[in-house]
C-alpha cells in the first residue's frame, strides 16, 4: 500500500513550505482575477444575472484568498524572526 501524502499544515511549516504555498496562493489568486475580469466583461455584455452571480462568488472567493495570505506572510515573518 502507499502511504498517504502529507498535508501542508501550518503549524509545522518550514520557511521553504510556506513560500511555496505563497508562489501557489500567488498562482491561484491570478487566476481567479482572470475568470473574475473575463466574468464581468461578459455580464456588461449579456446582463446576465448568472455572470453577476458568479462575478459576486469570485469576489467572495478574492476575499478568502487574500485572507490566507495574509496569515502564510504572518507565519512567514514568524519563522524568519525565530
Amino acid at each position: 500500500m502507499k502511504e498517504p501524502k502529507a498535508r501542508f499544515v501550518l503549524a509545522e511549516a518550514t520557511l521553504a513550505e510556506v513560500n511555496k504555498q505563497l508562489k501557489l496562493n500567488m498562482l491561484v489568486m491570478v487566476a481567479v482575477v482572470f475568470v473574475l475580469f473575463m466574468n464581468i466583461m461578459k455580464f456588461m455584455a449579456d446582463k446576465s444575472f448568472f455572470y453577476a452571480m458568479l462575478a459576486v462568488v469570485m469576489i467572495c472567493l478574492l476575499f478568502f484568498i487574500q485572507k490566507a495570505r495574509r496569515i502564510l506572510t504572518l507565519r512567514k515573518q514568524e519563522l524568519i524572526h525565530k
